[in-house]
C-alpha cells in the first residue's frame, strides 16, 4: 500500500471518531498527522514499514509529545518482511506502533490491545495480584500451577509480582485454567514518553534566534524533523517557530503547514526570516530578524503575533467600503 493512501486511511479513522486533524507533506517529518479530540492530542507518524523510522524522527516525535503533553504513535503495515498483526502493539525507539485495523479497534470499538511484540514472540502483562488470588482461590500451590503451565516456580512468582511479561501461550493457558481474563490492556492513547529536550541549533542563524527567544524569557526546544525549527513557550502560549535565511517557496509551504497544525493544537505559529518584509501566510506571521532584536520581552512578541493575525482576519472578513 502506498504511503499517501495509508495516511488517508489513518486520517479517515481519526475523523470518524471525532478528531480534528492536520496533515503534513514535509519530507522526513517526524509526524504525518496531528489529531485533537477534547483532551487527547496525537502526533502520528505513518509508515509502510515501522523499521524505517529513524532515531532522529523518533527523538523529535517524543520531544513534541513531551512539550505538548500529547501521545506519539506509529501506524504502519510491516516490520521487516512481516505484516503487523491486528491486536498487537509493537514498539520502536520507545514509541508504540500498530497497524490501521488495531487503531480502528481502539478508537471505534474501544478495544484496547493487550498483546505486545518483543524479540522472540508475543507477550502480555498480567494482573499479578489477580493471578495470585485466583491461584489461591483454586487451591493451587506455586509449584503446582507452574507445572501446569510448563514454567518455573520463579517465573510464576515473577508473574504474580508483576516483574515479568508472560508469553502469549502461557497467558492463554492461564485464562483457560481460571476462565477469567488476566491480561492488562495497553492504553496506547495515554502513553507517556521520556525525551531529551536539550538539542543544539544546526547553524549560526538558528543559534542566534533561539538564544534571542530564550533571552526574552521563553522556553525553547529545537526540533529537527518538522516544518518548524523549534517550539517555544511563554506560560500557556505555545509557538511553532520557523527560521529561514530568506523567504522562498519552501518557506511559504512550511508556513502553510504550520498554520494548519497550529489551528488543530491551539498554538501560534511564527516564522523569523533573516531578511524579509513583515507579512502573514495563513495565520502565521513572517517577521524579519531585526524585529525580533527590537522586542523587549515575550509578552511583546506575543502581542506582535496577535496584532498581525488580527490584521489579516480583518482583510479576510471585512469587505472594503468605498
Amino acid at each position: 500500500m502506498e504511503k499517501a493512501r495509508l495516511v488517508r486511511i489513518v486520517e479517515s479513522i481519526l475523523h470518524g471518531t471525532g478528531f480534528k486533524t492536520a496533515r503534513m507533506d514535509f519530507k522526513g517529518s517526524c509526524f504525518d498527522l496531528v489529531g485533537n479530540k477534547l483532551f487527547l492530542l496525537l502526533f502520528v507518524k505513518v509508515l509502510q514499514n515501522i523499521d524505517s523510522l529513524t532515531q532522529e524522527q523518533a527523538d523529535d516525535l517524543k520531544r513534541l509529545a513531551k512539550f505538548f503533553q500529547a501521545t506519539p504513535l506509529l501506524v504502519g503495515i510491516k516490520s521487516k518482511n512481516d505484516e503487523l498483526e491486528e491486536g498487537v502493539v509493537y514498539e520502536r525507539f520507545g514509541i508504540y506502533a500498530l497497524n490501521p485495523q488495531t487503531l480502528y479497534d481502539v478508537l471505534v470499538e474501544n478495544e484496547l490491545p493487550a498483546i505486545f511484540a518483543e524479540r522472540g514472540g508475543f507477550y502480555v502483562n498480567v494482573d499479578g495480584e489477580l493471578l495470585r488470588k485466583l491461584r489461591e482461590r483454586r487451591g493451587y500451590s506455586v509449584g503446582e500451577l507452574a507445572r501446569m503451565l510448563g514454567v518455573s516456580r520463579k517465573s510464576l512468582q515473577n508473574y504474580e509480582r508483576g516483574e515479568q511479561a508472560v508469553s502469549l501461550d502461557v497467558a492463554l493457558r492461564l485464562e483457560e485454567i481460571f476462565d477469567e481474563p488476566i491480561a492488562k490492556p495497553i492504553d496506547i492513547l495515554t502513553a507517556k514518553v521520556e525525551a531529551n529536550l536539550n538539542v543544539k541549533p544546526e547553524n549560526q542563524l538558528e543559534r542566534e534566534i533561539l538564544e534571542r527567544l530564550k533571552g526574552l524569557g521563553m522556553g525553547v526546544i529545537k526540533i529537527r524533523k518538522a516544518p518548524f525549527n523549534a517550539v517555544s513557550r511563554e506560560d500557556e502560549v505555545r509557538i511553532l517557530t520557523g527560521i529561514d535565511s530568506k523567504k522562498t517557496s519552501t518557506t511559504v509551504k512550511r508556513a502553510q503547514m504550520v498554520s494548519e497544525v497550529s489551528k488543530i493544537i491551539h498554538s501560534d505559529g511564527l516564522f523569523i526570516i533573516e531578511k524579509t518584509k513583515t507579512e502573514v501566510i495563513g495565520e502565521v506571521p513572517l517577521i524579519p530578524k531585526e524585529t525580533l532584536r527590537e522586542v523587549k520581552d515575550a509578552d511583546e512578541l506575543i502581542d506582535i503575533i496577535e496584532s498581525l493575525k488580527r490584521e489579516i482576519r480583518k482583510k479576510l472578513f471585512i469587505p472594503n467600503q468605498r
